[in-house]
């Protein structure tokens, strides 16, 4: 029996001094949609009220990961941003492109900001359009500093489209 015991203790000792490297720590900034721009209310400039709307959009979330850069100093973070408009009844069916920003924040300042577009199309007649924006990636680097980062996408809104959207917290909802 002791003969059977000898090469499982062996082995153990052996695997026990086997171990993975532990891989290095990564401090990825949290990717979120910002509430506050998160949805947007267009409307023709000379129609009043809501025959005037021509889209009421929303982004509806966004996905994506923080990976190590091979030099483990650097993280690479690629997401994409998924958008959800109405046609509205002074828009007839056109593809309505529509303004956002992608901001990197620390705390309340900005550090960096990018504009980008999205445009939805109504196919037929589809009261509904959706559309997933192109991948961005925004490299940081691996430290403290980026991990108390955030990084926020929201609409691009006018005064008139924050006060509306204050008015109406309902289009929220």
């Amino acid at each position: 029996m002791k003969v059977y015991l000898v090469p499982a203790v062996v082995a153990l000792a052996l695997l026990a001094g086997c171990s993975t490297p532990t891989p290095p720590a990564m401090f990825c900034p949290a990717v979120a949609v910002l509430q506050q721009g998160r949805d947007l209310v267009a409307f023709a400039p000379d129609v009043a009220g809501p025959a005037g709307v021509i889209t009421q959009a929303r982004i509806t979330g966004v996905a994506g990961a923080c990976t190590l850069h091979p030099d483990k100093k650097q993280l690479i973070v690629r997401f994409q941003a998924g958008f959800a408009a109405t046609n509205g009844p002074a828009n007839h069916s056109a593809a309505v492109t529509l303004p956002y920003f992608v901001a990197v924040v620390n705390g309340d300042d900005i550090v960096a900001e990018q504009f980008y577009t999205a445009t939805l199309t109504f196919d037929g007649n589809a009261s509904v359009a959706q559309t997933v924006s192109k991948p961005t990636s925004i490299d940081f680097p691996n430290n403290h500093y980026a991990g108390g980062l955030q990084v926020l996408i929201g609409f691009k809104l006018t005064p008139e489209q924050q006060a509306y959207n204050a008015d109406h917290p309902d289009v929220r909802e």
